[in-house]
């Protein structure tokens, strides 16, 4: 059965490449156009969105009945980062949302929207001014409260400690108005995000609140928590073409270690198997028991008892016999040609090295795979890989399938989540030696440590007549951003 609609409406949660240019890429590989607003209205950093002229763009671009995928956190607060730094009050940001589901009318809308987090560490890039300072204290706060039922708030300032509970209050007010559209027929489906979470906190407290109002509510089939959040819209995309589909998308998830499918992933607060479970959900596809039973296998490369991070220099225990597990299914899935996506976990933000290179020295050709990430946190690598594979599997039943759309798709994950997040990124940082104006990374540089690894990676895709120049889109080396022109 042929896609019901042409063109969807997807307003992300700000200008960064994995909320903005990863949804087009992928919406692209299926033969549909995203429309969205120019990045110029969106977010970036602490910086919201331009609320005046977004509310006119939607006015003027989106047509009645076009399908819609909306951040609701762009519309409430300007973005994802600006809801946990955003002043204003409740009333205001209730009054944005209101205004907006008044004035779409659509086919299907599908909503996500993040729960505030709470990260452990002393750095404000991202928080409010104080989390520079009392960060980490907050964490541990929030934990305590949570697990034990007290906590002690020693060596917290009263406006800091207040500060923090109000925007929590406010936040989660705010989900619960959610669930109204939703009960209210505004929106077909919800989505909370939990991103940069432990196994307890505040914002994991408030999840199972919310979790609770699904049930009761009896919004089961039209709700459901995840954790990660720049992914999601990438999910929803997949979700929607999945329901195109007569009978459900089966997917089958093999592991490269039984015993790290159970390891609580870093991040994402869940073990490693129950984060695979919801990102199938969110993508609107079912889990099978039996590999013959799937459209699309999954193999979901864990560490075996300890996960990495590339960011924090910290490497993960892989054995040598989980990495021929990979391969060897990679070997028999594209023999089959069966549809095979591969999410690499074994570390966190970044691939794991040893199975790259394993896979680069063997295969000639990469066209083959349906999908592969290994960005930032688990939630993130998973949601991405389940929904990259779900999308290529959906395009080609189509007959929409846009092969070379793919195949640079390919390029920039890996290119991202392998060459730069798994080795150049460090490197970069390193050849910085505080130097840098402003703090500001070298972007000449960056392409210079990023030729040799692009080439090769150009040559197993067939994109050798590509040019690439990549750079950092928010002026950091957290996140990069390849640019095929």
């Amino acid at each position: 059965m042929p896609f019901s609609h042409k063109r969807l409406f997807l307003i992300p949660l700000d200008s960064r490449p994995v909320c903005y240019d990863m949804p087009r890429r992928l919406a692209a590989v299926a033969g549909l156009e995203l429309s969205m607003p120019s990045p110029a209205l969106l977010g970036q950093l602490k910086a919201p969105a331009n609320f005046k002229t977004l509310t006119r763009w939607v006015k003027n671009h989106l047509f009645e009945n076009d399908p819609v995928i909306v951040a609701l956190d762009t519309i409430a607060y300007g973005g994802l980062i600006p809801s946990r730094v955003n002043e204003e009050p409740l009333e205001t940001l209730q009054s944005r949302l209101d205004g907006f589901f008044g004035m779409i009318k659509t086919d299907a809308c599908y909503g996500f929207s993040s729960i505030l987090r709470i990260p452990n560490y002393n750095f404000d890039e991202e928080e409010p001014a104080y989390w520079n300072q009392y960060g980490k204290r907050l964490y541990q706060y929030s934990a305590e409260l949570h697990e034990l039922g007290h906590a002690d708030a020693a060596g917290l300032p009263e406006f800091v400690l207040s500060d923090f509970l109000s925007r929590r209050e406010k936040n989660f007010a705010l989900n619960e108005r959610h669930l109204d559209f939703l009960s209210e027929g505004k929106l077909d489906y919800l989505t909370f995000c939990q991103d940069d979470t432990g196994q307890y906190g505040l914002n994991v407290r408030e999840a199972e609140q919310l979790a609770r109002q699904i049930k009761k509510r009896k919004l089961e089939d039209a709700a459901h928590i995840q954790t990660g959040a720049d992914e999601v819209a990438a999910c929803m995309l997949a979700r929607w073409l999945c329901l195109q589909r007569s009978t459900p998308v089966k997917v089958y998830a093999f592991y490269s270690s039984e015993v790290g499918r159970k390891l609580v992933a870093k991040f994402d607060g869940l073990p490693i198997e129950t984060v695979v479970e919801r990102a199938v959900k969110a993508c609107g596809a079912i889990l099978v028991k039996k590999s013959a039973d799937a459209d699309l296998w999954l193999m979901v490369h864990t560490p075996e008892n300890r996960q990495g991070d590339h960011c924090g220099q910290e490497e993960a225990q892989v054995s040598p016999e989980q990495v021929d597990v990979v391969m060897k299914l990679l070997d028999q899935a594209l023999d089959l040609g069966q549809p095979l996506s591969i999410a690499d976990v074994a570390y966190a933000n970044g691939g794991d090295p040893r199975l790259m290179n394993k896979i680069l020295s063997r295969y000639d050709d990469l066209s083959g795979l349906y999908g592969y990430a290994g960005w930032n946190t688990p939630g993130n690598a998973i949601g991405t890989a389940v929904a990259m594979g779900l999308i290529r599997l959906r395009a080609e039943e189509n007959k929409s399938f846009n092969a070379a759309a793919f195949c640079k798709l390919m390029l920039i994950r890996l290119a991202d989540d392998w060459l730069y997040q798994a080795d150049v990124r460090y490197a970069v940082r390193r050849g910085m030696n505080g130097s840098a104006r402003n703090g500001v990374p070298d972007e000449k540089l960056l392409n210079v440590m990023m030729a040799d690894g692009l080439f090769l990676l150009k040559s197993r895709l067939g994109l050798e007549n590509q040019v690439v120049h990549c750079q950092y889109p928010c002026k950091r080396t957290f996140e990069v951003e390849i640019g095929i022109k």
